[in-house]
């Protein structure tokens, strides 16, 4: 008797019962080299087994070239970022689970793209980034992981939660709030102000921004910059939002130095909830999992060639020791 084929039956499933690597299924069901036939036909006898069915998306990615995918990250220091590294490792697995396989493209390789795969998801951003002019060229479709512009995008909503540890901030008392990011002067740098903003005039409270120089480690960058800062003046604010949770570490860390306490005279926030970074530190939470499914989900549109949208997805204010 025929099955139907279960929604919830995954490609992570098979290798669990074939005892393989999600790789080792993907190059099975994609006809790929590099298994023996005996291992290759256990594998497709579990998929039979229980009904596996690629989801549309893969089903479009799932032939030449066509079933790799190239993730491309931005400039140089931004693959050090433990967001990104943490970023890369779910896309990985969300590609793998749809019987894709993902590689890795630096953004001066992207030349290279277009002859190796058949879709791009692009992470990073930066002033007079060529990438989607490059694949828009190579006739590549493609889903940017940031805020909305032209195409396919999906980002957390980080408006609204800089607006949440903003709030949180003023509901505990705190009037001379600052912004703390990283070259905010660029214009593509300025996305997550506007939350800090919006509450800060329903408060009508006046902005303070730290603009923190370009360094390769946003926490020691973050660190060095404030010790100057307060090395002038009493701290000028008693409280500090921050653009990502490695720049409010190295704010408290500066703090601590300077023998300012947290939270009694300064009160600190930061955004991702990095596991282990943010430990003790109230943040905002974005879901890293949901947005690298959705970028799969939206890159499988683009290449079926629907309309382009950008998905906003949900964040959390976590409330820890610092605020």
């Amino acid at each position: 008797m025929s099955r139907e084929p279960s929604k919830s039956a995954t490609i992570r499933e098979i290798a669990r019962r074939a005892g393989v690597s999600i790789a080792s299924v993907s190059r099975a069901l994609n006809g790929k080299p590099g298994l023996s036939e005996a291992l290759r036909d256990r594998i497709l006898a579990i998929s039979h087994e229980i009904a596996y069915r690629p989801s549309a998306a893969a089903r479009q990615l799932i032939s030449g070239k066509g079933a790799v995918v190239g993730i491309s990250l931005g400039r140089q220091e931004i693959e050090l970022r433990p967001y990104y590294i943490l970023l890369y490792q779910h896309l990985t697995l969300a590609l793998h689970e749809q019987g894709m396989v993902p590689i890795f493209f630096a953004h001066d390789q992207m030349a290279l793209l277009p002859e190796r795969a058949g879709a791009a998801i692009l992470l990073g951003e930066f002033p007079d980034d060529s990438r989607p002019a490059c694949l828009q060229a190579g006739g590549i479709p493609f889903v940017r992981i940031g805020e909305a512009g032209e195409g396919f995008s999906v980002a957390p909503d980080d408006r609204h939660g800089l607006y949440l540890a903003t709030r949180h901030l003023i509901e505990g008392g705190r009037r001379r709030i600052a912004f703390v990011g990283c070259e905010l002067e660029l214009p593509h740098r300025q996305h997550r102000l506007g939350g800090y903003q919006a509450a800060l005039a329903e408060a009508g409270l006046p902005e303070r921004s730290i603009s923190v120089p370009h360094g390769h480690d946003d926490a020691l960058a973050g660190y060095r910059h404030l010790m100057r800062v307060l090395a002038e003046a009493p701290p000028p604010f008693d409280a500090l939002v921050c653009e990502t949770d490695e720049l409010a570490l190295g704010c408290l860390a500066a703090l601590e130095d300077r023998g300012i306490e947290v939270p009694g005279q300064v009160a600190v926030t930061g955004f991702d909830d990095l596991p282990v970074l943010a430990a003790d530190l109230t943040t905002v939470r974005q879901d890293i999992a949901a947005i690298a499914a959705t970028s799969v989900t939206l890159l499988g549109e683009a290449v079926a060639g629907q309309p382009p949208r950008h998905v906003s997805v949900p964040v959390a204010l976590v409330v820890r020791q610092t605020a």
